[in-house]
């Protein structure tokens, strides 16, 4: 009697659908092509690709902290002033470019260095399209009749002897002139100031200087960004002797990560050449008439069918696309193989029988169920993740999710057709490539007929050494010695794996972004941009002179530490004069806008905002961000936040790299929710594939170690824990259930001599479809960049751990601690109490 769980439930099923498959094998051969074709043929006719231009935003979480305070700082202080409003940079047009002396105690201010700058910054104003866009058409001006929004240095260099006009302007970080100030911080990199010499705001002279940034900002449109291209296009090929030249762009980031997705397409080509040549080998022997090379072929055929068919489907109901997804092939490929060496195990270990038909329904039927569920833990793996809260994370796992659907979809009718017509070749004994052709059994050598025996199969072989070594008590008792060591370490890699996405990785190795990036916390981490404060003003009275003397307060201990250095501030010269003095509300209105009315407090008219009957309803101050780098973004906003919360005042603090900050402590949640998620979901489909509570035990326990050692092996390499490294962690939850489910599976269905017959079944399907879907990614590791190459690390590492795992760990473990009494039935098609469709192989 058949024995009724969802294993057979679902097994039943495949034995129906295998039934069609194999009796009318036509049809299902010629739709899924057909059916790929019309995906592809809708698509191009109506091809859109819905990339977002939203560079950053991709890789962050939907909603957090910073996300909604920048919402409310652009809603109430709508950026209008460049230069001043910089919490919109990502929404701003501009290049800049940074020449640096390459002397190691350089100075780029010396007469040398002052005329390398003018000609850099000359060749920059002198580029021009062929359309005539040139800097003065384009730059920001504050009103039409005003020369372009740039620092005086870069008017000083205009001159005929730059060096003389350029010494009236080196004072660090600021220079005063009365009430003008000119902002030096972001111009002058390496900076070595005069001691002793600094005035009462702390300016200094500068003494020598490593680099100097010249930024050019433009208004946005068309034109800019034709010139944009052209400079990017024209500053490579500048040089400067004795200089390193440094660039960006507003559009350089997310010009450079589409390049990691291009850095991949020459290497697919090549890639599914090696995995054809490997499954046709693979699936060959040394009996020719058992050498099954076109299932190898349209394996990969069945793969690519599959990843075309998806992406087509996708774009064209115009869902979001981002270069990420360029890696999906190379795992659906990868995933299609290890799905073919096990169907094609199946089929060898069925025995000739008078009912050949009935033989090919086992097969496939056998193949199918563990076929669905290798492609529903993959594909649960990956739909968790496409409910991500991160843009960048939920389109690359709908994508994949989408392709393996397609693709167990296409495997169970497309390639089930084929192997079946590829099977009734080798029984009517026909040659594997030439199949009008009978092979001639007595053709064959002594040699072949020699290799045909189970006995010489390599897979066997060491199936059989490993039997032999593990089954030993004392040699069980150095493998849990040896996983205890494993566990360990990787608990203590994955304890201090770094946190936090480092702009620098999502460009490709040798990008220049990614050399400005360093350059940037290398030569300009004393100052950087602005970060902000808004303040709710509905409840308090700003009239009254206690709350401008705690608004005071407030902005001196916001600024006021090794991270942040106060900016501007529009009540600090307002109370100048002004200060304990109180109004009634019409004074203090007619006060302030005839403050707001005059030079140079005109550009504080942004940093107030007011209701429609004239109350202050917000204000804003700005602060000068102090130490750059990712080691001191946390630290900035805990401190700052902390001391806007215990103000009394309603607001927020924000700067650009609280995104960042925030991002880090999501990404940790989101990554501990969806590693639980995934692996309760795995268990729940592994139980009710397996339901024996020992043997679940042991597969939860065996998919959790699996991903500690992920994450470990991650943390050695020195990965980050960002979303790139979040979807790998999902996606080798869901490899790694491939191994074990299955080792566990093939364990419990043996009444006796459990281990060796375990490691016998499991052991060729394990090692070839490791090395398959090792070499499917192995020519990526010639890619130079961060994302490709975490990629390509998870892979490996979750290769070689599944195979640790499912052909070491996991058998002992099973063998140890099941039961003889927790024993499961397989499912068999039809099955004759006097014959069993598995044939002894091994002789056990």
């Amino acid at each position: 009697m058949k024995s009724l769980n969802f294993q057979s439930v679902v097994s039943q099923f495949f034995e129906y659908e295998s039934t069609v498959v194999v009796r009318w094998p036509l049809p299902f051969i010629i739709i899924p092509p057909l059916l790929t074709v019309s995906i592809v043929t809708l698509t191009v006719t109506n091809f859109h690709l819905n990339v977002t231009n939203d560079t950053l935003q991709v890789f962050l979480p939907d909603d957090m902290r910073s996300l909604r305070d920048l919402k409310e700082l652009l809603d109430m202080f709508p950026p209008k002033d460049a230069q001043r409003d910089t919490y919109s940079i990502f929404g701003s047009k501009f290049v800049y470019t940074v020449i640096e002396d390459e002397n190691p105690e350089g100075n780029i201010l010396s007469s040398s260095g002052i005329q390398r700058m003018a000609r850099l910054h000359k060749f920059v104003m002198g580029l021009e399209t062929r359309q005539g866009d040139n800097v003065a058409m384009n730059c920001l001006r504050n009103r039409d009749d005003e020369a372009c929004t740039m620092h005086p240095i870069a008017f000083a260099l205009e001159d005929s002897t730059p060096e003389f006009a350029i010494q009236f302007l080196l004072r660090y970080p600021n220079l005063k002139f009365g009430d003008f100030v000119v902002d030096n911080a972001m111009v002058f990199g390496g900076v070595k100031i005069e001691p002793k010499s600094h005035d009462k705001e702390g300016n200094s002279p500068i003494r020598s200087s490593k680099a100097v940034r010249m930024t050019y900002i433009f208004e946005a449109s068309e034109s800019t960004e034709r010139w944009i291209d052209l400079f990017l296009t024209a500053i490579p090929r500048y040089k400067e002797s004795n200089s390193t030249i440094l660039w960006s762009s507003s559009k350089s980031l997310a010009k450079e990560m589409e390049r990691n997705g291009e850095l991949l397409i020459p290497w697919m080509p090549w890639t599914s050449l090696v995995l054809v040549v490997f499954c046709m080998f693979a699936c060959s022997s040394f009996q020719v008439v058992k050498s099954q090379p076109f299932i190898g072929f349209f394996a990969m055929f069945n793969a690519t069918m599959a990843t075309i068919a998806s992406t087509s489907l996708l774009i064209y109901l115009q869902y979001p696309f981002l270069p990420l997804v360029f890696i999906m092939p190379f795992l659906v490929v990868s995933i299609g193989t290890d799905n073919m060496f096990l169907m094609l195990k199946s089929w060898r270990m069925t025995k000739k029988s008078s009912n050949e038909e009935q033989r090919y329904i086992y097969a496939l039927t056998e193949s199918a169920a563990s076929l669905f569920l290798t492609s529903l833990t993959d594909g649960l793996s990956f739909a968790i993740g496409s409910i991500s809260d991160f843009h960048a994370v939920r389109v690359f796992c709908t994508y994949c999710a989408m392709a393996i659907l397609f693709m167990f979809i296409f495997q169970v009718t497309f390639f089930n057709a084929v192997m079946s017509l590829c099977c009734r070749r080798e029984v009517s004994g026909r040659h594997p490539v030439f199949c009008c052709y009978d092979t001639a059994p007595s053709n064959e050598t002594k040699i072949m007929k020699q290799h045909s025996d189970p006995s010489f199969d390599f897979a066997s072989i060491v199936a059989k050494y490993l039997f032999k070594i593990l089954n030993p008590w004392p040699s069980r008792i150095g493998v849990f010695c040896i996983f205890i060591v494993y566990l360990f370490t990787a608990i203590h890699y994955a304890i201090g794996l770094p946190l936090g996405l480092d702009l620098k990785l999502l460009a490709p190795d040798d990008s220049y972004v990614s050399k400005e990036l360093e350059a940037q916390e290398r030569l300009f981490a004393d100052y950087g941009g602005f970060c902000f404060a808004l303040v709710r003003a509905e409840n308090i009275s700003i009239r009254d002179p206690m709350v401008r003397r705690d608004l005071m307060r407030l902005y001196h201990d916001l600024g006021g530490s090794e991270y942040s250095s106060p900016a501007e501030f529009w009540l600090e010269p307002f109370e100048k004069s002004r200060r304990g003095k109180k109004y009634s509300e019409s004074d203090f209105s007619d006060e302030l806008h005839t403050f707001l009315a005059k030079e140079p407090h005109l550009k504080f008219r942004n940093d107030i905002r007011f209701t429609m009957t004239g109350k202050i309803e917000a204000i804003k101050m700005m602060f000068r961000v102090r130490r750059l780098g990712k080691d001191n973004d946390a630290p900035r906003a805990e401190y700052m936040r902390r001391i806007m919360e215990t103000s009394g005042f309603s607001g927020f603090v924000y700067d650009t790299s609280f995104l960042l900050v925030d991002q880090q402590m999501t990404t940790v949640y989101n990554v501990i929710i969806d590693v639980v998620s995934a692996i309760l979901t795995m268990l729940s489909i592994c139980v009710l594939m397996v339901p024996r509570p020992v043997s679940a035990m042991c597969i939860a326990f065996a998919i959790l170690s699996v991903n500690i050692g992920v994450i470990g092996a991650l943390a050695a390499t020195n990965t980050r824990l960002d979303i790139i490294s979040m979807i790998t962690i999902v996606m080798s939850v869901g490899f790694s259930v491939d191994y074990v489910t299955h080792t566990t599976f093939h364990f419990v269905i043996q009444r006796d001599n459990r281990l060796e017959k375990c490691l016998l079944v499991m052991t060729e399907p394990i090692l070839q479809s490791a090395l398959s879907t090792a070499i499917g990614v192995s020519l990526l590791s010639f890619v130079h960049s961060y994302i490709v190459r975490t990629f390509v690390n998870t892979v490996f590492f979750v290769v070689g751990l599944g195979i640790l795992h499912g052909l070491i760990f996991l058998p002992v473990l099973l063998d140890t601690i099941v039961p003889d009494s927790e024993y499961m039935v397989a499912y068999e098609p039809h099955q004759d109490e006097e014959e069993s469709h598995y044939e002894d192989t091994y002789g056990l």
